[in-house]
C-alpha cells in the first residue's frame, strides 16, 4: 500500500533539515573562528618570542591582539564580496523617504541563512566562553580581573 505524504509533514522536514543544517554549520564557524584563529595567532607569537627574554617581547603582544583583529577584518571584506544581504529575485532597495507606507508594511523581513548561521555561531563561541569561565577557569572570586 502506496501513501502520499502529507505536504505540511514535507514542510516540517524541510524546516528541521534547515535547522540542523544551520546549527552544524555554526558549530564549525564557531570552532573555527573562535577557537582556531585565536589559537593560531598565539602560537605564531609563542614562535616570535624569544625563549631567552624573561619578559613578554612587544612584537608577540602586537601579533596576539591585531592578528585576529586582521583576520575577522579580511574575512568580512571577503564574505561580503558574494552578497549574501539580499535575494538574486529581489529588486534594489529603495530609500525609505521614496517608498509609501503601505509599500514598507508589505515588505517582509527575512533574515538569510548565511546570517543565521553568523549569528548562531557569535551565540555558540559567547556560550562556550561563558561555560569555560564560570566552571573550568578555577577563579572563584574577582581577582581574575585585574
Amino acid at each position: 500500500m502506496h501513501t502520499k505524504l502529507n505536504p505540511d509533514t514535507i514542510l516540517y522536514v524541510r524546516g528541521a533539515a534547515k535547522t540542523v543544517w544551520v546549527l552544524a554549520a555554526a558549530a564549525g564557524c564557531a570552532v573555527v573562528f573562535g577557537i582556531g584563529i585565536p589559537l593560531f595567532w598565539v602560537w605564531l607569537a609563542s614562535q616570535l618570542q624569544n625563549s631567552a627574554d624573561q619578559g613578554i617581547g612587544m612584537l608577540a603582544v602586537a601579533v596576539v591582539i591585531l592578528g585576529p583583529l586582521a583576520s575577522y577584518f579580511v574575512l568580512v571584506v571577503f564574505v561580503g564580496r558574494f552578497r549574501f544581504s539580499q535575494r538574486p529575485d529581489s529588486e534594489p532597495q529603495r530609500m525609505a523617504w521614496t517608498r509609501s507606507r503601505a509599500e514598507i508594511r508589505r515588505r517582509a523581513k527575512y533574515t538569510t541563512t548565511f546570517e543565521e548561521i553568523v549569528l548562531t555561531a557569535v551565540l555558540l563561541v559567547g556560550l562556550g566562553f561563558e561555560v569555560w569561565y564560570f566552571f573550568f577557569a578555577k577563579c572563584p572570586s574577582a581577582m581574575c580581573f585585574g
